[in-house]
């Protein structure tokens, strides 16, 4: 089991390196004389909106704070600042 961590936290790592090396390489793109830089698509930013707000309500349900008031802190019971942060649109 030990070893199988080992081997998952070896893959993420490597897979975060090829990640940056592959923004860097976006960046540049963007960045030629003449070229514009180009805007994400909506969707991509949706995308990336709701993935956040499904990481920020896995950790409400583990119970941690999600809320700018105490964010990250154990959390005993239901918090109205997190619960007002969750059902923003």
């Amino acid at each position: 089991m030990l070893m199988v961590v080992r081997e998952l936290i070896v893959e993420i790592g490597d897979l975060k390196a090829r990640v940056k090396s592959l923004e860097q390489q976006l960046d540049n793109s963007r960045t030629e004389p003449g070229v514009p830089p180009a805007e994400p698509p909506r969707a991509y930013k949706l995308a990336l909106m709701g993935e956040s707000y499904e990481h920020l309500g896995g950790l409400y349900r583990e119970g941690f704070h999600i809320c700018p008031v105490a964010y990250g802190e154990p959390r005993e019971g239901e918090c109205l600042f997190c619960s007002a942060f969750l059902s923003r649109e």
